[in-house]
């Protein structure tokens, strides 16, 4: 019999999340399974925080199991959205205005264009608002990668894949 049981551990989840936020009786999901699995999955899934409950060692050995209960994140892992982890989880970048600036100037600096574009340009860069900037840090961002032979390629590089 193969212990680590996959739609066990759903089905465990989907016990304690019905019952939440009270704890669960650890006998309702012995139906037809033997303790040890029951244990085993239960304990596998408080390891990766998805429910925590109270364990305890008699001097027999026999190990209890008390007030098994699901947790935020384990809830997060039943639903098929993500729950709020998904959206907490969310990673915003963000590019100040200034930022974006130093960057073109920067950018146009380097340029091999004649001195009277780059000051024209320099100029209307820092002259420009946050939106226009924006667009314009979108369109630099698009046309970079377009400049790439294989994204994909680069991307598996860059990550370490």
């Amino acid at each position: 019999m193969e212990l680590l049981d996959r739609n066990f551990q759903r089905e465990i989840l989907q016990g304690l999340s019905e019952v939440y936020p009270r704890s669960a009786d650890i006998r309702d999901f012995y139906q037809g399974r033997d303790e040890r699995q029951v244990k085993y999955n239960l304990y596998y899934l408080c390891e990766h925080g998805l429910a925590t409950a109270k364990w305890q060692t008699f001097m027999d050995g026999e190990i209890h199991v008390i007030n098994p209960q699901i947790t935020a994140k384990g809830i997060d892992f039943i639903t098929d959205d993500g729950g709020l982890s998904a959206i907490l989880g969310v990673v915003t970048v963000k590019l100040h205005e200034e930022t974006i600036k130093a960057l073109l100037i920067q950018k146009v600096r380097d340029s091999a264009a004649d001195e009277t574009v780059k000051a024209s340009l320099i100029a209307k860069i820092k002259a420009a608002p946050a939106e226009v900037l924006g667009k314009l840090a979108e369109r630099a961002l698009d046309s970079g990668l377009d400049q790439l032979p294989d994204l994909a390629e680069s991307l598996s590089k860059w990550l370490g894949l």
